[in-house]
Parts: C-alpha cells; structure tokens; sequence
C-alpha cells in the first residue's frame, strides 16, 4: 500500500527553510541570517540547532558589523532601593496591544554581584559596555566589568591603574580615555588610556602642564567630572561647576575651555553629549538645550551660549522633567555641596539645583528618562526619543520620535534612580 502520509511528511522536510539552509555553507547561512532583525533572532533559534549555534557565534555579530545592520539598542541601569546592586535593563520595542503603536519596554538582564552602587563611568565598544570604578564603601575602586551585550554576560578586565569614582569615559579610535575621578592635585592621574586588544593600560601622555594648573581657583575638579564629549581630537570634560577642560590628543597636553558663569550654573545643564555635530544638555528647569560645539571654547567670562530646543511637545514634557527627580548625582556630590553652604551661604538642596531628568544619546537621537509620580504613591519612569531638524544656524527643532512608561516601580522603591543610560551597536 502506497504510504502517502510518509511521502508528504519526508517532501515537507525536504522542502523546509531549515534543509535548504542545511545545504549552505555557514559563511552564506551567516550572511543570509545577519539581515534579520534582532528581535526576530530568539525565533530563528528555535528553527533548529544549525540556527542556533550560527545566531550565537562571533562570526554572526562580526558580519552583522561589517554588513552595517548592526542596531542600537539602549541599556539603562537602575538603583532600586533596597537593593543594594544596581540592575541593568536593555529597551525592547513592544507591540501595545491597546493602541496598536510600536512603544520601549524595559527588560530586566542578568547583573554583576559586585558592581559599585554609584560613580562608575559607563562606555559603549564592540557590542560590549564597560564599567569603570565607582565607589566601594565610600572608597574609589579601580575594576572594570564588561558587560557582553551579544549575550548578556559579565566579565572582569584588566583594572586601571588609579581608583577612580565619579569620572567620565569615551572612545576615540579604538581605544578608551579615562578622564577625572581623582584627586585634584596630581595632573599624572588626571587620565589613562586602555586597549581592548592587548588589555593593557597606559597613563596619559603630557608634553607639557596647565597654565596654572597648582591655582586652586582655577584647576579642574578632577575629584568630580559630571561628563565628557569628544570634538574632533579633544577630549572635553566638564565638572562639578559647568567649567570645561579638554585634553589634546594630538599635541598631548590639557586646555581650559568654557568658564563656568551665574547662567550657568543656576541652570546647571548636565548629561551633555554630541549628535551630528551639534551638542546637547538638560538644565534643571526641564528643558533641553543645544549649542554649537566651538562654544565649549569660549573664554573671557563670557561663558557658552546655550539655546533651548524648539519643540511643542516639549513644553508639555518640561513640567514633568522639573518634577522628576530620577537622576542619580551620587553621595559625593551631595557631600560637597553642604560643604558649599557652610562656607558660601548657600542653602538650595542638591536636588533644587540639578535636574530631574537624564539624557543620552542614541545614534542620531537622543533619550531622556524621566519618573512620573502616581496617586497610589508608586510610580512610573518614562522615556522619550527625540531626533531633530536644523532650520539654520540659529534654530533646531525636536521631532517627539516616541514616549511611553518603560517601567512601573513599586512604592517601596519610590527613591530609584537612573545611574547610567548607554546606546549600544549590536
């Protein structure tokens, strides 16, 4: 008796993505496979074992890279008292079933046991996020974790060679600065240099001190670097008073920058970053602001001149991000700050004078995460994507790209914090 059941079923195999897939090799397999997006990469590694291995294999993120479909993903860490070690969360993009709109949802991921719980520096290479030091018990520490965001796995790297807390980090030409974090008065520790590929670091190379770089008045705050932006070969910090300084990278010496003025510092714009071309930051009165990247080099008092981004929607976000208080601004500066009221009359609270907001930036866009305060006394953080629109050299305008609560918080950790947000290539 003709089997007819058995000829269907053996046909099927044979006709099935996963047997014609069989049949290539893994460099065409992989290079049909790195266009698939990577929210579809959990499906194609339920198709069969072959999907699975070449979906998880350094060769597939390799071509991924190379073929330029790489995505950003965004990653943000969290402190949620009680818990003592922050948690990370990477942003997924979810289907809302009541609207039927495409909105980010924050998905927990595994994290390190032993990660500081403030004033680590965060940067983004290779598919990886690394760590750099932080406070242990009140004290700088020198390790580095890696976060592996092809896995979502934790490694420990070679440490730096000075303790660092509160410093900044950023990648110029495939290796990783450094900068600040340390004690003011010695300029040999102000930064330091790693190499992904031999693991190794190297201090800073200096042709020559800052002018007056032993002037307390006038000396960077190293001890406390609340961010950092790269232009051209500079290196850009800026501390706890919106004062900016820069390392060349080729003439391999410091600078000043922009001073720190009254404007400046009562609106105390923070979490600056770079996107095509144009600098941003957000001020603690709620709004965002964008300025040329030559301002960073103004002097004589003048100070930069910041202007506030053109947006409708965001004249309705600036009331609820003077509101938020989920930026995290660590213990230290806490600490200096009622230093200051002592010896200066000053007596605004940290969180009056700093924003309630965080911003990043993520490709051509930027993210700014926010919380919203419930009635039940819970609450919810919020994240909004802008990209923008330059009319001319005067204007720049904020496209609203998408805004949705990424995260409910209970009201036991009413007090959570956003310490570090980062846009990854994956």
């Amino acid at each position: 008796m003709y089997n007819y059941a058995a000829v269907a079923k053996r046909r099927k195999k044979e006709t099935s993505p996963s047997s014609s897939f069989d049949s290539l090799p893994d460099a065409v397999a992989i290079s049909c496979l790195a266009r698939v997006s990577r929210l579809d990469q959990a499906a194609l590694s339920a198709v069969s074992k072959r999907f699975r291995s070449l979906v998880v294999s350094p060769e597939f993120y390799k071509t991924r890279s190379l073929m330029g479909h790489a995505e950003k993903c965004v990653y943000v860490c969290l402190g949620l008292p009680p818990h003592i070690i922050p948690r990370w969360f990477v942003l997924h993009p979810t289907l809302d079933p009541a609207t039927g709109k495409t909105v980010k949802r924050a998905q927990p991921i595994p994290f390190f046991p032993s990660q500081p719980r403030e004033g680590s520096a965060v940067v983004s290479l290779d598919g990886s996020i690394y760590v750099f030091g932080g406070l242990v018990n009140g004290e700088r520490t020198s390790g580095v974790l890696l976060l592996d965001c092809r896995y979502h796995t934790w490694h420990q790297v070679t440490p730096m060679r000075v303790a660092r807390a509160s410093a900044t980090a950023q990648v110029v030409n495939g290796k990783i600065y450094v900068l600040g974090g340390c004690k003011d008065r010695k300029p040999a520790d102000w930064g330091e240099v790693f190499d992904p590929k031999t693991q190794t670091w190297a201090a800073l190379t200096v042709s020559e001190p800052m002018p007056d770089e032993e002037d307390p008045d006038t000396r960077p705050r190293m001890s406390l670097i609340h961010g950092s932006v790269v232009i051209e070969d500079k290196i850009y910090v800026i501390d706890l008073w919106n004062r900016t300084f820069f390392y060349s990278l080729s003439q391999c010496k410091w600078g000043r920058g922009s001073p720190a003025t009254r404007e400046s510092w009562s609106k105390n714009k923070r979490d600056w970053c770079v996107v095509d071309n144009a600098l941003y930051s957000v001020g603690n009165d709620g709004c965002i602001y964008w300025c040329e990247p030559h301002e960073l080099d103004r002097c004589a008092g003048v100070g930069m001149n910041w202007t506030e981004l053109l947006s409708h929607p965001m004249k309705r976000l600036q009331d609820k991000l003077t509101r938020s208080r989920v930026a995290h601004f660590g213990g230290k500066m806490a600490r200096v700050l009622e230093k200051k009221k002592t010896t200066r009359n000053f007596t605004k609270c940290l969180e009056d004078i700093l924003p309630g907001a965080k911003l990043a930036s993520s490709g051509h866009n930027v993210v700014v995460f926010w919380k919203e305060l419930l009635p039940e006394k819970s609450g919810r953080i919020w994240c909004a994507e802008y990209s923008f629109i330059r009319s001319n050299k005067c204007f720049m305008y904020g496209v609203l790209e998408c805004s949705n609560a990424i995260l409910t918080l209970d009201p036991i950790l009413d007090r959570s914090k956003v310490l570090y947000s980062i846009s990854v290539d994956v």
